[in-house]
């Protein structure tokens, strides 16, 4: 009964893990919004292009980040990024609409630009 009962709170773990909308990784993360505002820095690693960025990002309370992340493919100018930020470091990001980025966070955004000199 008791092995029963542990494989099913361990099955129900690993189904709410696998359908759950955020990712792992990004739990715990703090979330910054960035509009992309040139085309990135771009190098080689590994014989691979890379594109680097460096920019402010606000929070959703309009707290200010610099932030340094790198991307695989150029990303697209004027995009707006929801950027996760834990440990000194960006975890990941995903494209966003403009419309759901948070009012303050792109009032600050339209206002201040968000090139940094990191």
């Amino acid at each position: 009964m008791k092995k029963l009962l542990v494989v099913s709170v361990g099955f129900a773990i690993c189904l709410l893990t696998a359908c759950s909308p955020q990712t792992l990784q990004t739990i715990g993360s703090t979330k910054y919004y960035v509009k992309i505002v040139d085309d990135g820095e771009k190098y080689k690693e590994s014989g691979y292009s890379r594109y680097k960025y460096n920019m402010t990002g606000f929070d959703e309370n309009g707290e200010l980040k610099r932030l340094s992340f790198t991307a695989e493919n150029q990303v697209e100018k004027e995009s707006y990024l929801k950027v996760y930020y834990k440990k000194d470091e960006v975890i990941t990001y995903e494209e966003v609409d403009a419309d759901n980025v948070p009012k303050k966070a792109q009032e600050l955004l339209e206002r201040k630009g968000t090139k940094s000199s990191l």
